[in-house]
This record gives structure tokens, C-alpha cells and sequence, in this order.
């Protein structure tokens, strides 16, 4: 059976679409999972986590968390990435990482015990 040629030219497109979101959602968690801890509660391999303390509270912004943020906040004010596709697809891979592999994902405000 012959396909007709203009089937073969709308699948291209979305052929190249498909493997542009893979390629972000595996970057995104590739690089996240080697820029990170390697387990809850160990420090990051380059930088130091984002953790405000006020009073006997602390909040503490995992990587998913602030992916999320710029993820929100750029569908929410209808900014533009250079590729779209690929950098939501980025941050989607970043925050699944973030989520799946640690079990203290949840944990953002965090009492901290009196001495």
C-alpha cells in the first residue's frame, strides 16, 4: 500500500516534535540527577541548597520546586523560551527527577525541633 505524500509530510513535523519533548524530558532529568544529591539529606555536587530559616521554621526549595515555579510562571504570563518544546520538556524532566528519586520531595516547610 502507498501512503500519499501528504500524510508522509504532516508526520515529519510531529515526528521532530516528539523527539524534541523526549530529548528535553531526558536531559532535563539526566542533568538533574548528576547535578544533585545522590540521597536525601546530602549535599548538592555544585551548589548549595536553597534553604530560608525563620523563627523555629525553615523552607527549603528542592530543584523541583523552583522548575515548577519558572514552569508556572512561564505559562501563567505567556513567556517564551528560545525552544519551547524542549524547555518545558527540560523542566518536566527536572521535576519528575527531583520528585521521583527523593523521599523527602514533600518536605518544604520543615519545623525545626527546639533544643
Amino acid at each position: 500500500m502507498k501512503i500519499p505524500k501528504p500524510k508522509i509530510l504532516l508526520s515529519l513535523p510531529l515526528a521532530l516534535l516528539s523527539l524534541e519533548i523526549y530529548f528535553g524530558v531526558l536531559s532535563g532529568y539526566f542533568l538533574s540527577k548528576y547535578l544533585s544529591a545522590k540521597e536525601a539529606g546530602q549535599k548538592n555536587r555544585w551548589w548549595k541548597s536553597i534553604v530560608f530559616r525563620i523563627g523555629n521554621w525553615q523552607i527549603h526549595l528542592h530543584h523541583w520546586f523552583y522548575g515548577l515555579g519558572i514552569l508556572v510562571s512561564a505559562a501563567f504570563f505567556n513567556l517564551s523560551f528560545p525552544f519551547p518544546q524542549f524547555s518545558y520538556a527540560f523542566l518536566g524532566g527536572a521535576i519528575f527527577q527531583g520528585i521521583y528519586c527523593y523521599r523527602d520531595w514533600y518536605k518544604i516547610l520543615i519545623r525545626k525541633r527546639e533544643t
